[in-house]
């Protein structure tokens, strides 16, 4: 096993607080988005307020960049680990391909993570991002933490990519579903706390190395499976 710890310009950033739950799920962000976060308790969460005329809606999502330029050979798994800084519970949680830029906090990383892979900001969904995890739940737990299984196309790009971007979201904020229940928070610690110890980190194991042929003139490092089967499990194709 080897691991890669996020850099210290992870962070989080909000959307608008408002009634309206598309104009809240494609808001371009609301503030800049905060990069010398230690830990912090609403990092992801949405909320329905009640005692109030009418649902109110809010998001937040959370940002991370790991230095993958190291990683040259195929990836045979993977695992995303985060550690919860609250006792709050908001799940589940997904792992997702972020187009954001971790060096500018002057660009909404809450809509450039969208529009940053080419996808419109209205109306986007599940069908228009890729998802790295399943939905995964967070234990409302401090100090506990959350391990994401990376799936096939996060493991290509550990090693297409020299910088491994995600954004981590609500299901409900993925699927482009307004929440029937709300207040429901969660937090993870930063790169920014001391040390290593609590840092965002990839676990990863690198795989046999498969076919090291391309494909159809598309790099075999960034195939992650052929009907299914990962490629690193894959000698031979159609005998050759």
């Amino acid at each position: 096993m080897a691991i890669v710890y996020s850099n210290a310009s992870d962070g989080f950033q909000s959307s608008v607080f408002d009634a309206n739950w598309d104009n809240v799920h494609d808001s371009v962000g609301y503030g800049a988005p905060t990069t010398n976060s230690q830990a912090n308790g609403l990092v992801v969460r949405y909320e329905r307020p009640t005692g109030r005329t009418g649902d109110m809606y809010y998001l937040a999502r959370s940002f991370f960049d790991f230095d993958t330029s190291e990683i040259t050979s195929t990836v045979g798994s993977a695992t995303l680990s985060l550690k919860v800084s609250t006792n709050y519970s908001c799940t589940p949680l997904v792992i997702c391909k972020s187009g954001h830029d971790p060096s500018s906090t002057s660009d909404d990383w809450f809509s450039t993570w969208i529009t940053g892979q080419g996808i419109t900001l209205s109306g986007w969904d599940a069908d228009d991002v890729t998802a790295y995890s399943v939905s995964t739940a967070v234990p409302a737990s401090h100090n506990s933490w959350t391990d994401f299984t990376l799936n096939a196309d996060a493991l290509s790009d550990l090693v297409s990519l020299s910088s491994f971007k995600i954004c981590v979201l609500h299901e409900a904020d993925l699927s482009d579903t307004a929440p029937t229940s709300g207040n429901l928070r969660t937090g993870f610690y930063f790169a920014d706390y001391s040390g290593t110890s609590r840092d965002p980190k990839i676990d990863y194991t690198l795989g046999p190395a498969g076919y090291g042929n391309s494909v159809m003139g598309v790099a075999s490092a960034n195939i992650g499976s052929i009907n299914g089967i990962a490629t690193a499990n894959i000698s031979k194709v159609s005998g050759v």
